[in-house]
């Protein structure tokens, strides 16, 4: 199943991420990859028996940048851990790398520039 975040709020030193699909029950696994070919950094849930994949669109990624590393919390109730990890690790591997496409990484140079 995919999860789009709708919405994303910075309160209480904590980044607030919505999405309009449920969550209760789902695990942060701790892990992130990337859909280079819809621009989005995707946060994987686990509920037991396979993966949910959370999908930050290019969209989101000024909040991600803005806020780097608040807290970060979908639906109130599953807190993403190790988000910032995931997330450093894989924008520092898509620079200069071509596998992730030549627009993925021209956008992402272009928002997480260091």
């Amino acid at each position: 199943m995919d999860i789009y975040v709708t919405e994303i709020k910075y309160e209480d030193e904590a980044l607030k991420c919505y999405a309009d699909e449920e969550t209760e029950g789902l695990q942060a696994a701790s892990r992130m990859i990337v859909d280079s070919d819809n621009m989005a950094f995707i946060y994987l849930l686990d509920d037991g028996e396979q993966f949910r994949r959370v999908h930050f669109v290019k969209e989101t990624w000024s909040m991600l940048r803005t806020h780097h590393s608040a807290e970060v919390i979908l639906n109130t109730d599953v807190i993403l851990t190790d988000f910032w990890d995931e997330l450093d690790y894989l924008v520092d591997n898509i620079y200069g790398n071509n596998n992730y496409g030549e627009a993925f990484e021209i956008a992402v140079k272009e928002e997480f520039t260091h």
